[in-house]
């Protein structure tokens, strides 16, 4: 039988747990809805409902909670893209999965808020705005060889066309954040799948 001082730990790391993913949702909805000047500490403990030192105890500053949010915005990414179907079939299919897996991941709140930070901190924190685009490239790299195994282009030529796979969705999730029922979203995913395809199959 599990003693009451046993469950205490268990407790506590739940309620630890519930702390931080309100103070992570806290800062995600404060910068989507009014952009990043909003997400003060005080704000931010506010809407997650604990006072700024509980929020201290948790990540330390501010600095540390958008650290999170980046890192989360790395692993969902690497989530999203590790599904089995994008391994099989020919590869016009494969790239028009892909390109509607990552223009999913564009559209979320964690891909967008990412955005916003390194935009707002780039001068200040040049260092990890760079290091965020590093391992993201990395990613990038990685998953592409994965799904596309049989390509023959070089890690030059895939960075090449995943700058312009990644230009083309930046556009169109902008364009949705100024126009949210904007026109011929699909033709351009498809448009967008095939010059993929293309450039994956060119030597």
């Amino acid at each position: 039988m599990t003693t009451p001082h046993l469950e205490r730990p268990g407790r506590q790391a739940l309620k630890t747990q519930r702390t931080r993913a309100a103070l992570i949702e806290a800062t995600l909805s404060l910068i989507r809805e009014h952009g990043y000047a909003a997400a003060t500490s005080q704000r931010i403990a506010r809407r997650a409902g604990v006072t700024w030192g509980a929020a201290q105890h948790q990540f330390g500053s501010k600095e540390e909670i958008l650290e999170t949010i980046l890192a989360l915005a790395y692993a969902r990414f690497i989530d999203v893209m590790a599904a089995a179907p994008l391994r099989r079939g020919p590869r016009a299919a494969r790239a028009t999965l892909f390109v509607r897996r990552m223009w999913a991941h564009y559209q979320g709140d964690y891909y967008r808020v990412s955005l916003e930070i390194l935009r707002a901190t780039r001068g200040r924190k040049r260092h990890r705005a760079r290091a965020w685009e590093q391992r993201q490239g990395r990613a990038h790299l990685r998953v592409v060889r994965a799904v596309f195994h049989e390509t023959q282009l070089t890690d030059a030529q895939l960075r090449e066309a995943l700058d312009f796979l990644h230009c083309c969705l930046t556009g169109l999730a902008i364009g949705r954040v100024f126009e949210s029922q904007m026109s011929h979203t699909e033709s351009h995913l498809k448009r967008v799948a095939d010059a993929f395809a293309s450039m994956l199959g060119a030597r």
